[in-house]
C-alpha cells in the first residue's frame, strides 16, 4: 500500500493526537505559525509521518517534520515531502524552503 499524504483539519481528535505523539522527533500538533496547514503521511491507516507547512500561499515552508520509529532509513520522509510539494503546487501554493528531512529519516537519530 502506498504512502497517503492528507492535510488534516484542526483540532485534531483525541486519538490521532496520542498516536501523532509516538512521531520522532517530538511532533507539537499545535500549529506553529498563524498560518498553518498540517499534512499527514498515512500508511495502512496508520499515521507515519506529519509536518507543517507555514506561511502565506507564494512563500510557504515545510517544518517540524516528524516519522515513526519503525518507519526510519526507509527514504518515508523524502516521499512524504514530495507528496506534500505536490499537493501544495496543486492548491496555488508555493513552496519556498523545506527542513531538512534527511536527517530525520535515517535510521538512527540521536535525540
Amino acid at each position: 500500500m502506498p504512502l497517503i499524504s492528507k492535510i488534516q483539519t484542526l483540532p485534531l481528535p483525541d486519538d490521532l493526537a496520542a498516536r501523532l505523539s509516538h512521531l520522532q522527533p517530538s511532533f507539537s500538533p499545535k500549529p506553529p505559525a498563524p498560518v498553518a496547514d498540517l499534512y499527514i503521511g498515512w500508511f495502512n491507516d496508520k499515521p507515519i509521518c506529519a509536518l507543517w507547512a507555514i506561511g502565506e500561499h507564494d512563500q510557504r515552508s515545510l517544518t517540524q517534520m516528524a516519522v515513526h520509529q519503525a518507519n526510519r532509513g526507509r527514504g518515508v520522509l523524502a516521499q512524504f515531502v514530495q507528496n506534500v510539494q505536490s499537493l501544495e503546487r496543486s492548491a496555488g501554493r508555493r513552496v519556498l524552503s523545506a527542513d531538512n528531512y534527511q536527517a530525520i529519516d535515517q535510521a538512527e537519530v540521536s535525540s
